[in-house]
């Protein structure tokens, strides 16, 4: 007796299968790294504000000159140390030429002993920094809740009408809020970045230097984790 099959059947099935394992997935969007990492830390900071302050030194070093970008004080031995007009606030800077007597100071500030034009400025000294919040997770999932709906409705059609498995499933949905993530940030999330540190900088748009920090955004699946 021949036996009969039934695609119709073996399909709802492999669909009902499919679509159970994919709702037991969660999908976290976000800096993947392990946690405490400098990277996880550097998102934070950013995404929620933070005020800095110097751990062992007495001032953070805060740098001026693209030179001093990523370096620290100690790296350089002609520093000379100038104190600020503001309390708490100085700088360390390279003498240029020998100093012009009876000029007035402008721009950064420094005591009125020192004309600015006859510096290299390196680094201002302060005792405590604040990072503006600028949130780009959070923020991106506020504003694209319609884009993500419309991802996961793809996810499901592609299980039912497409054959896709739960995990081409997750990894279409993990994709798209990942770009769209990465989207969000190339608005330049306001406030812009201050004159400080535009001077170490040519990137106008916030949360972007080095594009470390974009190209971190990614996905990760954690299966078996339901709702």
């Amino acid at each position: 007796m021949k036996k009969l099959s039934d695609p119709f059947r073996e399909d709802m099935a492999r669909i009902k299968r499919e679509l159970e394992k994919l709702h037991g997935c969660k999908i976290h969007v976000g800096i993947m790294g392990d946690a405490g990492s400098r990277i996880l830390t550097i998102a934070g900071v950013h995404e929620y504000g933070a005020t800095i302050r110097p751990s062992q030194a007495k001032n953070l070093a805060i740098p001026l000159d693209k030179e001093a970008k990523g370096k620290s004080p100690s790296a350089f031995n002609d520093l000379e140390w100038i104190p600020g007009h503001d309390p708490g606030v100085s700088f360390l800077a390279r003498k240029k030429r020998r100093r012009a007597k009876n000029k007035k100071s402008e721009g950064l500030s420094p005591s009125s002993d020192y004309n600015p034009d006859d510096y290299t400025w390196m680094y201002m000294l302060v005792k405590s920094v604040t990072i503006p919040e600028r949130s780009f997770i959070r923020g991106s999932y506020d504003n694209g809740k319609d884009a993500i709906e419309d991802f996961c409705k793809e996810a499901v059609d592609g299980i039912i009408r497409k054959g896709w498995t739960a995990e081409m499933a997750a990894e279409h949905i993990g994709k798209n809020a990942a770009y769209m993530t990465r989207q969000y940030m190339n608005k330049s999330i306001p406030p812009p970045k201050s004159d400080i540190t535009m001077r170490t900088t040519n990137q106008y748009q916030t949360l972007y230097d080095t594009g470390e920090l974009v190209g971190s955004i990614w996905f990760d699946p954690e299966w078996g984790a339901g709702l």
